[in-house]
Protein backbone atom coordinates (compact mmCIF):
# COMPACT_ATOMS: atom_id res chain seq x y z
CA UNK A 1 0.00 0.00 0.00
CA UNK A 2 1.50 3.41 -0.82
CA UNK A 3 -0.04 6.76 0.08
CA UNK A 4 1.18 10.07 -2.31
CA UNK A 5 0.73 12.96 0.02
CA UNK A 6 2.28 13.10 3.46
CA UNK A 7 0.09 15.01 5.78
CA UNK A 8 -0.58 15.21 9.66
CA UNK A 9 -1.82 12.29 12.07
CA UNK A 10 -5.62 12.98 10.92
CA UNK A 11 -3.96 12.18 7.24
CA UNK A 12 -2.76 8.63 8.75
CA UNK A 13 -5.46 7.97 10.94
CA UNK A 14 -7.69 8.33 8.12
CA UNK A 15 -6.23 4.93 6.74
CA UNK A 16 -8.51 2.28 8.10
CA UNK A 17 -5.77 -0.38 8.23
CA UNK A 18 -3.74 1.92 10.14
CA UNK A 19 -6.56 2.56 12.39
CA UNK A 20 -7.16 -0.86 13.40
CA UNK A 21 -3.13 -1.19 13.57
CA UNK A 22 -3.17 1.98 15.93
CA UNK A 23 -5.86 1.23 17.89
CA UNK A 24 -5.15 -2.50 18.46
CA UNK A 25 -1.25 -1.24 19.59
CA UNK A 26 -2.87 1.17 22.19
CA UNK A 27 -4.96 -1.15 23.97
CA UNK A 28 -2.35 -3.92 23.94
CA UNK A 29 0.11 -1.95 25.49
CA UNK A 30 -1.95 -0.32 27.92
CA UNK A 31 -3.13 -3.75 29.16
CA UNK A 32 0.55 -4.84 29.27
CA UNK A 33 1.41 -1.68 31.06
CA UNK A 34 -1.72 -2.13 33.53
CA UNK A 35 -0.47 -6.07 34.20
CA UNK A 36 2.73 -4.75 35.63
CA UNK A 37 1.44 -3.06 38.45
CA UNK A 38 -1.16 -5.54 38.86
CA UNK A 39 1.32 -8.45 39.64
CA UNK A 40 3.16 -6.44 41.32
CA UNK A 41 0.58 -6.22 43.98
CA UNK A 42 -0.34 -9.42 43.80
CA UNK A 43 3.54 -10.33 44.50
CA UNK A 44 3.47 -7.92 47.49
CA UNK A 45 0.39 -9.10 48.92
CA UNK A 46 1.94 -12.78 48.79
CA UNK A 47 4.89 -12.29 50.45
CA UNK A 48 5.52 -8.89 51.27
CA UNK A 49 9.40 -9.44 50.13
CA UNK A 50 11.18 -6.94 47.88
CA UNK A 51 12.82 -9.96 46.65
CA UNK A 52 9.95 -11.98 45.06
CA UNK A 53 9.21 -8.72 43.10
CA UNK A 54 12.73 -8.75 41.91
CA UNK A 55 12.06 -11.75 40.30
CA UNK A 56 9.03 -11.02 39.20
CA UNK A 57 10.48 -7.90 37.53
CA UNK A 58 13.60 -9.96 35.88
CA UNK A 59 11.49 -12.96 34.79
CA UNK A 60 10.05 -10.42 32.31
CA UNK A 61 12.89 -8.40 31.35
CA UNK A 62 14.72 -12.12 30.72
CA UNK A 63 12.79 -13.10 26.88
CA UNK A 64 13.74 -9.03 25.58
CA UNK A 65 17.40 -10.05 26.42
CA UNK A 66 17.29 -14.12 25.20
CA UNK A 67 14.61 -14.06 22.27
CA UNK A 68 15.10 -10.76 20.68
CA UNK A 69 17.76 -11.62 17.69
CA UNK A 70 15.57 -14.85 17.09
CA UNK A 71 12.29 -12.95 17.13
CA UNK A 72 13.96 -10.32 14.15
CA UNK A 73 14.30 -13.57 12.33
CA UNK A 74 10.67 -14.64 12.77
CA UNK A 75 9.64 -11.49 12.07
CA UNK A 76 11.33 -11.38 8.97
CA UNK A 77 10.18 -14.70 7.70
CA UNK A 78 6.22 -15.47 8.78
CA UNK A 79 3.86 -12.97 7.94
CA UNK A 80 3.68 -9.78 10.30
CA UNK A 81 -0.33 -9.83 10.53
CA UNK A 82 -0.65 -13.06 12.07
CA UNK A 83 2.73 -12.46 14.50
CA UNK A 84 0.42 -9.58 15.55
CA UNK A 85 -2.39 -11.24 15.54
CA UNK A 86 -1.63 -14.78 17.82
CA UNK A 87 0.50 -12.68 20.59
CA UNK A 88 -2.24 -10.64 21.37
CA UNK A 89 -4.56 -13.56 21.09
CA UNK A 90 -2.13 -15.29 23.24
CA UNK A 91 -1.15 -12.76 26.03
CA UNK A 92 -5.24 -12.02 26.43
CA UNK A 93 -5.65 -16.18 27.72
CA UNK A 94 -2.65 -15.66 29.19
CA UNK A 95 -4.09 -12.61 31.38
CA UNK A 96 -7.48 -14.48 31.48
CA UNK A 97 -5.44 -17.32 33.16
CA UNK A 98 -4.52 -15.69 36.22
CA UNK A 99 -8.50 -15.34 37.45
CA UNK A 100 -8.46 -18.99 37.76
CA UNK A 101 -4.58 -18.68 39.82
CA UNK A 102 -6.14 -16.60 42.02
CA UNK A 103 -10.09 -18.66 42.71
CA UNK A 104 -7.75 -21.78 43.01
CA UNK A 105 -5.51 -19.81 45.33
CA UNK A 106 -8.76 -18.53 47.77
CA UNK A 107 -9.48 -22.13 47.67
CA UNK A 108 -6.65 -23.89 49.26
CA UNK A 109 -6.32 -20.65 51.72
CA UNK A 110 -2.43 -19.63 51.19
CA UNK A 111 -1.62 -23.21 51.35
CA UNK A 112 0.55 -23.39 48.13
CA UNK A 113 2.00 -20.04 48.48
CA UNK A 114 5.20 -21.13 47.10
CA UNK A 115 3.82 -23.05 43.99
CA UNK A 116 1.03 -20.21 42.79
CA UNK A 117 4.40 -17.78 43.08
CA UNK A 118 5.86 -19.89 40.37
CA UNK A 119 3.04 -20.10 38.60
CA UNK A 120 2.75 -16.67 38.34
CA UNK A 121 6.11 -16.52 37.48
CA UNK A 122 5.99 -18.98 34.70
CA UNK A 123 3.05 -17.22 33.01
CA UNK A 124 4.58 -13.68 33.38
CA UNK A 125 7.65 -15.22 31.55
CA UNK A 126 4.80 -16.81 29.00
CA UNK A 127 4.06 -13.70 28.48
CA UNK A 128 6.84 -11.43 28.34
CA UNK A 129 8.32 -13.72 25.78
CA UNK A 130 5.36 -13.44 23.04
CA UNK A 131 5.78 -9.83 23.77
CA UNK A 132 9.18 -9.74 22.27
CA UNK A 133 7.27 -10.52 19.14
CA UNK A 134 4.92 -7.64 19.30
CA UNK A 135 6.38 -4.21 18.95
CA UNK A 136 9.11 -5.27 16.39
CA UNK A 137 6.27 -6.78 14.13
CA UNK A 138 4.32 -3.79 14.33
CA UNK A 139 7.17 -1.07 13.26
CA UNK A 140 7.87 -3.54 10.63
CA UNK A 141 3.91 -3.67 9.30
CA UNK A 142 3.69 -0.16 9.58
CA UNK A 143 5.42 0.64 6.08
CA UNK A 144 3.20 -1.72 4.39
CA UNK A 145 0.42 0.66 5.47
CA UNK A 146 1.26 3.88 5.51
CA UNK A 147 3.95 4.29 2.89
CA UNK A 148 7.60 5.72 3.15
CA UNK A 149 6.34 9.35 2.77
CA UNK A 150 4.39 9.15 5.72
CA UNK A 151 6.22 6.76 7.93
CA UNK A 152 8.36 9.20 9.95
CA UNK A 153 4.99 10.75 10.99
CA UNK A 154 3.50 7.58 12.16
CA UNK A 155 6.35 6.50 13.75
CA UNK A 156 5.98 10.01 15.86
CA UNK A 157 2.08 8.82 17.00
CA UNK A 158 3.39 5.56 17.80
CA UNK A 159 5.94 6.87 20.18
CA UNK A 160 3.37 9.56 21.82
CA UNK A 161 1.05 5.89 22.10
CA UNK A 162 4.30 3.98 23.57
CA UNK A 163 4.68 6.58 26.18
CA UNK A 164 0.89 7.49 26.90
CA UNK A 165 0.04 3.27 27.45
CA UNK A 166 2.62 3.68 30.10
CA UNK A 167 1.14 6.71 31.96
CA UNK A 168 -2.73 5.63 30.99
CA UNK A 169 -1.74 1.45 31.91
CA UNK A 170 0.34 1.79 34.75
CA UNK A 171 -0.37 5.20 36.59
CA UNK A 172 -3.88 5.64 36.30
CA UNK A 173 -5.92 2.63 34.75
CA UNK A 174 -4.38 -0.57 36.80
CA UNK A 175 -4.46 1.53 40.27
CA UNK A 176 -8.07 2.18 40.09
CA UNK A 177 -9.19 -0.87 38.50
CA UNK A 178 -7.17 -2.75 41.96
CA UNK A 179 -8.44 -0.65 43.94
CA UNK A 180 -12.62 -0.53 42.49
CA UNK A 181 -12.75 -3.93 40.74
CA UNK A 182 -10.06 -6.15 43.11
CA UNK A 183 -7.25 -8.52 41.75
CA UNK A 184 -8.78 -10.61 39.49
CA UNK A 185 -11.18 -8.71 37.76
CA UNK A 186 -8.56 -6.33 37.37
CA UNK A 187 -6.40 -9.13 35.07
CA UNK A 188 -9.87 -9.90 33.35
CA UNK A 189 -10.06 -6.47 32.40
CA UNK A 190 -6.46 -6.06 30.92
CA UNK A 191 -7.17 -9.41 29.48
CA UNK A 192 -10.45 -8.24 27.77
CA UNK A 193 -8.46 -5.03 26.40
CA UNK A 194 -5.94 -7.55 24.72
CA UNK A 195 -8.81 -9.54 22.97
CA UNK A 196 -10.10 -6.58 21.77
CA UNK A 197 -7.02 -5.52 20.05
CA UNK A 198 -6.67 -9.01 18.67
CA UNK A 199 -10.34 -8.59 17.27
CA UNK A 200 -9.80 -5.21 16.06
CA UNK A 201 -5.74 -6.21 14.32
CA UNK A 202 -7.47 -9.27 12.48
CA UNK A 203 -8.54 -7.35 10.02
CA UNK A 204 -5.28 -6.35 8.61
CA UNK A 205 -4.50 -6.74 5.54
CA UNK A 206 -2.40 -9.63 4.62
CA UNK A 207 1.45 -9.59 3.90
CA UNK A 208 3.66 -12.09 2.53
CA UNK A 209 6.59 -13.69 4.43
CA UNK A 210 10.07 -13.26 3.54
CA UNK A 211 12.11 -16.05 2.60
CA UNK A 212 15.66 -15.33 3.33
CA UNK A 213 17.78 -17.26 0.67
CA UNK A 214 21.11 -19.22 2.44
CA UNK A 215 19.91 -18.55 5.87
CA UNK A 216 20.88 -21.45 8.70
CA UNK A 217 21.14 -21.73 12.19
CA UNK A 218 24.93 -21.04 12.35
CA UNK A 219 24.95 -18.70 9.69
CA UNK A 220 22.45 -16.41 11.64
CA UNK A 221 24.84 -17.33 14.66
CA UNK A 222 27.71 -15.96 12.64
CA UNK A 223 26.29 -13.30 10.91
CA UNK A 224 25.00 -11.86 14.69
CA UNK A 225 27.94 -12.41 16.28
CA UNK A 226 30.27 -10.21 13.73
CA UNK A 227 27.47 -7.62 13.55
CA UNK A 228 27.63 -7.19 17.42
CA UNK A 229 31.73 -7.03 17.28
CA UNK A 230 31.14 -4.20 14.68
CA UNK A 231 28.76 -1.96 16.49
CA UNK A 232 30.45 -2.82 20.16
CA UNK A 233 33.72 -1.62 18.46
CA UNK A 234 32.11 1.07 17.07
CA UNK A 235 30.53 1.95 20.50
CA UNK A 236 33.99 1.45 22.69
CA UNK A 237 35.66 4.46 20.43
CA UNK A 238 33.40 7.01 20.82
CA UNK A 239 33.05 8.29 24.13
CA UNK A 240 29.42 10.34 23.77
CA UNK A 241 28.01 6.64 22.85
CA UNK A 242 29.33 5.03 25.60
CA UNK A 243 28.34 7.22 27.57
CA UNK A 244 24.84 7.64 26.36
CA UNK A 245 24.52 3.95 26.83
CA UNK A 246 25.94 4.45 30.44
CA UNK A 247 22.90 7.02 30.72
CA UNK A 248 20.42 4.83 29.52
CA UNK A 249 21.56 1.55 31.25
CA UNK A 250 21.39 3.68 34.29
CA UNK A 251 17.60 4.71 33.68
CA UNK A 252 16.24 0.90 32.74
CA UNK A 253 17.42 -0.29 36.14
CA UNK A 254 16.62 2.47 38.26
CA UNK A 255 13.05 2.13 36.52
CA UNK A 256 13.30 -1.97 36.91
CA UNK A 257 14.22 -0.90 41.02
CA UNK A 258 11.65 1.42 41.28
CA UNK A 259 8.60 -0.91 39.46
CA UNK A 260 10.03 -3.76 42.20
CA UNK A 261 10.35 -1.31 45.20
CA UNK A 262 7.34 1.05 44.65
CA UNK A 263 4.59 -1.13 46.29
CA UNK A 264 7.10 -1.82 49.65
CA UNK A 265 7.77 1.84 49.84
CA UNK A 266 4.24 2.69 49.94
CA UNK A 267 2.73 -0.51 52.14
CA UNK A 268 6.30 -1.02 54.13
CA UNK A 269 7.17 2.15 54.77
CA UNK A 270 4.36 4.40 54.81
CA UNK A 271 1.86 2.33 55.98
CA UNK A 272 -0.71 2.31 52.95
CA UNK A 273 -2.17 -0.22 50.81
CA UNK A 274 -0.30 -1.74 48.07
CA UNK A 275 -2.48 -0.65 45.35
CA UNK A 276 -1.32 2.95 46.65
CA UNK A 277 1.43 3.06 44.98
CA UNK A 278 -0.49 5.13 42.65
CA UNK A 279 0.64 8.47 44.87
CA UNK A 280 4.17 7.30 43.54
CA UNK A 281 3.43 6.41 40.05
CA UNK A 282 0.86 9.36 38.97
CA UNK A 283 3.32 12.69 39.90
CA UNK A 284 5.85 10.31 38.26
CA UNK A 285 3.79 10.03 35.24
CA UNK A 286 3.42 13.90 35.41
CA UNK A 287 7.14 14.79 35.42
CA UNK A 288 7.19 12.50 32.41
CA UNK A 289 4.87 14.29 30.62
CA UNK A 290 6.08 17.46 31.84
CA UNK A 291 9.55 16.18 30.31
CA UNK A 292 8.14 15.77 26.75
CA UNK A 293 7.23 19.27 27.00
CA UNK A 294 10.06 20.88 28.23
CA UNK A 295 12.58 19.00 25.72
CA UNK A 296 10.61 19.70 22.66
CA UNK A 297 10.77 23.17 23.86
CA UNK A 298 14.08 23.99 25.36
CA UNK A 299 16.03 21.17 25.06
CA UNK A 300 18.33 22.34 21.94
CA UNK A 301 18.81 25.82 23.24
CA UNK A 302 21.62 23.94 25.97
CA UNK A 303 24.57 21.43 25.75
CA UNK A 304 23.34 17.98 25.71
CA UNK A 305 26.37 17.36 27.69
CA UNK A 306 25.61 20.27 30.65
CA UNK A 307 21.74 19.19 30.49
CA UNK A 308 22.30 15.89 30.94
CA UNK A 309 24.75 16.94 34.17
CA UNK A 310 21.81 18.57 35.34
CA UNK A 311 19.44 16.09 35.20
CA UNK A 312 21.45 13.60 36.77
CA UNK A 313 22.29 15.50 39.79
CA UNK A 314 18.14 16.10 39.69
CA UNK A 315 17.51 12.31 39.93
CA UNK A 316 20.27 12.10 43.00
CA UNK A 317 18.49 14.93 45.30
CA UNK A 318 15.49 13.54 44.99
CA UNK A 319 16.54 9.85 45.88
CA UNK A 320 18.30 11.53 48.66
CA UNK A 321 14.77 13.61 49.70
CA UNK A 322 13.34 10.15 49.42
CA UNK A 323 15.29 8.52 51.86
CA UNK A 324 15.08 11.55 54.19
CA UNK A 325 11.10 11.42 53.90
CA UNK A 326 11.42 7.90 55.06
CA UNK A 327 14.42 7.89 57.21
CA UNK A 328 11.68 6.92 60.56
CA UNK A 329 11.19 3.61 58.69
CA UNK A 330 14.66 3.18 59.24
CA UNK A 331 14.92 3.64 62.57
CA UNK A 332 11.65 2.28 64.10
CA UNK A 333 11.13 -0.48 61.05
CA UNK A 334 7.24 0.62 61.71
CA UNK A 335 5.22 1.99 59.27
CA UNK A 336 5.69 5.77 59.37
CA UNK A 337 1.52 6.58 59.28
CA UNK A 338 1.38 3.89 61.84
CA UNK A 339 3.58 5.61 64.07
CA UNK A 340 2.67 9.42 63.34
CA UNK A 341 -1.00 9.24 61.52
CA UNK A 342 -0.78 13.01 61.43
CA UNK A 343 1.37 12.56 59.21
CA UNK A 344 -0.28 11.41 56.14
CA UNK A 345 -1.46 14.41 54.07
CA UNK A 346 1.80 16.57 54.51
CA UNK A 347 4.50 13.70 54.12
CA UNK A 348 2.28 11.94 51.36
CA UNK A 349 2.22 15.27 49.50
CA UNK A 350 6.00 15.81 49.68
CA UNK A 351 6.51 12.12 48.10
CA UNK A 352 4.43 13.22 45.38
CA UNK A 353 6.06 16.35 44.50
CA UNK A 354 9.49 14.58 44.53
CA UNK A 355 8.19 12.23 42.52
CA UNK A 356 6.55 14.55 40.08
CA UNK A 357 11.13 15.70 39.88
CA UNK A 358 12.14 12.51 39.84
CA UNK A 359 9.79 11.30 36.53
CA UNK A 360 10.91 14.45 34.89
CA UNK A 361 14.51 13.82 35.51
CA UNK A 362 14.57 10.16 34.69
CA UNK A 363 12.77 10.73 31.35
CA UNK A 364 14.85 13.70 30.68
CA UNK A 365 18.09 11.70 30.92
CA UNK A 366 16.63 8.78 29.11
CA UNK A 367 15.75 11.11 25.76
CA UNK A 368 19.05 13.12 25.87
CA UNK A 369 20.77 9.90 26.10
CA UNK A 370 18.73 8.54 23.29
CA UNK A 371 19.07 11.28 20.90
CA UNK A 372 22.90 11.50 21.50
CA UNK A 373 23.37 7.94 20.53
CA UNK A 374 21.13 8.53 17.15
CA UNK A 375 22.69 11.67 16.57
CA UNK A 376 26.93 10.32 17.03
CA UNK A 377 26.10 7.12 15.46
CA UNK A 378 26.83 5.78 11.58
CA UNK A 379 23.08 5.53 9.92
CA UNK A 380 25.42 2.20 8.87
CA UNK A 381 26.13 1.16 11.92
CA UNK A 382 23.04 2.65 13.87
CA UNK A 383 21.05 -0.56 13.60
CA UNK A 384 24.26 -3.07 15.31
CA UNK A 385 24.79 0.32 18.03
CA UNK A 386 21.38 0.21 19.42
CA UNK A 387 21.52 -3.63 19.91
CA UNK A 388 25.11 -2.99 21.64
CA UNK A 389 22.65 -0.33 23.66
CA UNK A 390 19.81 -3.00 24.26
CA UNK A 391 21.95 -5.77 25.67
CA UNK A 392 24.06 -3.68 27.96
CA UNK A 393 21.15 -2.40 29.02
CA UNK A 394 18.86 -5.07 30.07
CA UNK A 395 21.53 -7.60 30.99
CA UNK A 396 23.24 -5.05 33.41
CA UNK A 397 20.25 -4.22 34.99
CA UNK A 398 19.27 -7.69 36.20
CA UNK A 399 22.17 -7.64 38.62
CA UNK A 400 21.75 -4.19 40.45
CA UNK A 401 18.03 -4.87 40.20
CA UNK A 402 18.57 -8.40 42.85
CA UNK A 403 21.24 -6.86 44.48
CA UNK A 404 18.73 -4.01 45.23
CA UNK A 405 15.83 -6.33 46.19
CA UNK A 406 17.79 -8.22 48.99
CA UNK A 407 18.87 -4.41 49.97
CA UNK A 408 15.14 -3.38 50.69
CA UNK A 409 14.51 -6.28 52.35
CA UNK A 410 17.59 -6.60 54.91
CA UNK A 411 18.92 -2.81 55.44
CA UNK A 412 15.34 -1.35 54.69
CA UNK A 413 14.17 0.75 51.19
CA UNK A 414 15.14 4.10 52.61
CA UNK A 415 18.72 3.01 53.06
CA UNK A 416 18.33 1.51 49.38
CA UNK A 417 17.04 4.99 48.11
CA UNK A 418 19.95 6.53 49.29
CA UNK A 419 22.19 4.16 47.51
CA UNK A 420 20.51 4.86 44.50
CA UNK A 421 21.41 8.91 44.56
CA UNK A 422 24.26 7.74 45.24
CA UNK A 423 25.10 6.06 41.76
CA UNK A 424 23.14 8.87 40.46
CA UNK A 425 25.72 11.26 42.00
CA UNK A 426 28.63 9.28 40.33
CA UNK A 427 27.22 8.86 36.55
CA UNK A 428 26.50 12.73 37.32
CA UNK A 429 30.54 13.41 38.05
CA UNK A 430 31.41 11.14 35.74
CA UNK A 431 29.40 13.23 33.09
CA UNK A 432 30.56 16.33 34.56
CA UNK A 433 34.15 14.98 33.77
CA UNK A 434 33.49 14.29 29.95
CA UNK A 435 31.42 17.24 29.71
CA UNK A 436 34.47 19.51 30.86
CA UNK A 437 37.37 17.62 28.85
CA UNK A 438 35.42 16.01 25.33
CA UNK A 439 37.38 13.72 23.62
CA UNK A 440 38.63 14.56 20.32
CA UNK A 441 36.58 13.72 17.43
CA UNK A 442 37.24 10.30 16.21
CA UNK A 443 36.93 9.59 12.79
CA UNK A 444 33.57 7.90 11.93
CA UNK A 445 33.70 5.65 8.71
CA UNK A 446 31.33 3.06 7.78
Amino acid sequence: MSVSKPGGFNAILRLPAFQMLWLGQLLALTAQNGIHFIQLVLIERLTGRSVHTGVMVAVFTLPSVLLSPFAGVVIDRVPKKWIIVLSNFLRGLLALSYIFLLRWADVQAGNYTLILLLIVYAVTFAGASVGVFFNPAVLAKLPLLVGEERLMMANSLFNITIAGSQIVGLVVLAPAAVKILGLSSSFGLMGAFYLIAFLLVLRLPRDPGRRVQGFSAASGRERLLREFREGWAFVIRNRTIYMGILHITLVVTLIMILAMMSTALVSRVLGLTPEDAVLFFAPAGLGMGLAIIALSRWGNRLRHDWLQTGMLFLAALTFGILSLLSRDYTNARIPIFDLYPQRIVPLSTAVAINSIFLGFSLYAINTIAQTTIQRDSLPSLRGRVFTVQFMIANLLGLAPLIAASLLADYLGVPVLLRWLGIACLVVALLTLLSALFPQKRVERTP
